[in-house]
């Protein structure tokens, strides 16, 4: 059988053209790369959308929206204290890391967040618990101490930062920061002169 160039033209053109039809009504129809949902919207499917470019006015109300239609949706509450802090509305914020952390009791993500919020409002000795916590919930998690140890430091409990920043420093002996945190520590452990 002899190959014939202008057939095999002709059925490549046409997969093409298969092919550039299928995408343009997957792309009308299924809202496949959009952000903005599909014509079927209003059959039933999605309750309304976000895109980045929303206003935090409207994020708000749809985060709101989907806790109250469910409780139990941790990731909308997480989605909204996240938009909340932010826009450094930390109490805010942190009543919906709360109220997360009632869903999904030490989860370690949820403390970290809380935490950064109560350093960022300069509640030092709240973010001292709330590190404190996520170091119970994963001994494992260096970040967590030296959160902790920084919290700490900023609180004045010194014993806490040795204790947080040495069990960092056995975790991470060779990490670029190390000396900095070694010299921060024989600071704290010298006598007073």
């Amino acid at each position: 059988m002899l190959l014939d160039r202008k057939r095999i033209n002709r059925v490549a053109r046409w997969a093409a053209i298969f092919l550039a039809v299928t995408f343009a009504l997957g792309t009308i129809f299924l809202g496949v790369g959009s952000s903005t949902g599909n014509i079927f919207f209003g059959c039933g499917g999605n309750p309304g959308t976000i895109s980045s470019s929303s206003s935090f006015e409207d994020q708000e109300k749809f985060y709101l929206n989907l806790i109250e239609e469910n409780p139990g949706d941790s990731d909308a509450m997480m989605a909204l204290a996240n938009l909340y802090a932010g826009e450094s509305m930390y109490d805010d914020a942190i009543i919906y890391y709360d109220k997360a952390l009632e869903i999904t009791p030490e989860n370690v993500n949820i403390l970290m967040l809380k935490g950064r919020a109560y350093m960022a409002k300069e509640d030092f000795l709240e973010a001292v618990k709330t590190y404190s916590e996520a170091t119970r919930a994963d001994p494992d998690n260096s970040f967590a101490f030296l959160q902790l140890g920084l919290a700490a430091k900023n609180a004045g409990q010194d014993q806490t930062v040795v204790m947080a920043w040495s069990k960092w420093l056995e975790m991470n002996p060779d990490d670029p920061n190390a000396p900095a945190i070694r010299d921060e520590l024989a600071s704290l452990t010298q006598p007073a002169s």
